[in-house]
């Protein structure tokens, strides 16, 4: 599983607490895979039932205790099996797109604005990779391994590239939605 697989990731840069995942991935790679708190403690333990770390409890005076986890050699093996592995293609799933393919009953200019306000969206999630950015520079100047860096660039120049593709072809064809023709109800 991906989640389960990005928490070995991590793991292997420096042992963490659940809580201290949820902020790297928050920081890091939430333009492309997001997780919850509760899906992270939940796939620690499975990972923990699985060997694939072990956790250990911290004392700390004043605060609650802290479960600190680190990936065991069996974790490292299983995280360099599965991002040596390719993955099969995943057809993306798009609603909004569901919404295009129906809108035979609503007008052009209907149309129009589910696609203007498509690009604001993007626009603004576009805005996020920038903090995005500054986090994968954050993070490079706390780890320093050049190597790192660029691949978490490179996951980041996908994420922008497919936005402003897609922005792009949204303000290529709005001429196509204005010039659709009038809207017909299906003969009954």
């Amino acid at each position: 599983m991906p989640l389960s697989h990005a928490i070995l990731g991590f793991l292997e840069y420096q042992p963490m607490s659940g809580y201290d995942l949820k902020k790297y991935f928050d920081q890091s790679i939430t333009h492309f895979w997001s997780a919850t708190q509760s899906h992270i403690y939940k796939a620690l333990e499975n990972l923990e039932k699985e060997d694939l770390v072990e956790s250990e409890v911290i004392q700390q005076d004043g605060k609650p205790n802290r479960k600190q986890y680190q990936i065991t050699d069996k974790g490292r093996g299983e995280l360099r099996r599965w991002v040596s592995t390719p993955l099969p293609l995943e057809i993306t799933r798009e609603a909004w797109l569901i919404q295009v393919f129906f809108a035979h009953g609503i007008t052009n200019e209907d149309i129009v604005t589910l696609f203007e306000k498509r690009i604001e969206a993007i626009q603004e999630y576009l805005k996020q990779c920038e903090v995005a950015q500054a986090n994968i520079d954050e993070n490079y100047k706390n780890i320093g391994i050049k190597r790192l860096r660029e691949l978490w660039q490179l996951t980041l120049d996908y994420g922008t590239d497919y936005y402003e593709n897609e922005i792009a072809w949204l303000k290529k064809t709005l001429p196509r939605i204005h010039k659709l023709p009038k809207m017909e109800l299906p003969k009954e």
